[in-house]
């Protein structure tokens, strides 16, 4: 019998999305609208097209403020919030944020659904479930917004990327 994901006690994060305290370098938001006819949130975003964009939007910021080190950790990151919020958002829209400041990366994305993520214990065989621990063990920081609204995440910055 193959074992499929289970909810795990909840220890999910909530807390508000951060408000960077030093200056912002770039900052760069978009909402993403799915087709009006779309039955679920899969089809909205059938092949992954707005999850590509956004990885490589925000590679190609991080390369521009020298922030190479960084830009694996970003995209996988960038990966699993954004399909979270795909899969499992609601009325088909997503915003998705990312800030640059001199200490760090701050990556938040809202999918509009007071339904709180949550971390899943699966097992070797299952091909899905794993996201937010990839979150919690890449990021310096990560939660949910109160209103179970917006997931994020932080990186911070390397000293000699300062």
């Amino acid at each position: 019998m193959t074992r499929t994901a289970r909810t795990a006690p909840d220890i999910t994060p909530t807390v508000p999305v951060p408000t960077p305290s030093e200056p912002i370098r770039d900052e760069f938001a978009v909402r993403v609208s799915g087709a009006a006819s779309a039955d679920s949130a899969l089809e909205r975003d059938v092949d992954g097209q707005w999850v590509g964009r956004l990885r490589r939007i925000s590679a190609a910021k991080l390369r521009a403020w020298g922030l190479d080190p960084l830009i694996d950790d970003v995209q996988l990151l960038v990966s699993e919030l954004v399909t979270n919020a795909l899969r499992y958002g609601e009325d088909g829209e997503i915003a998705f944020r990312l800030v640059i400041t001199l200490q760090g990366v701050l990556i938040a994305v809202n999918d509009g659904s007071g339904r709180r993520p949550r971390l899943s214990v699966v097992d070797d065989e299952s091909e899905t479930g794993r996201g937010l621990f990839l979150v919690a063990a890449i990021a310096e920081d990560w939660g949910v917004s109160p209103d179970g609204t917006t997931t994020w995440c932080t990186l911070r910055t390397a000293p000699a990327c300062r």
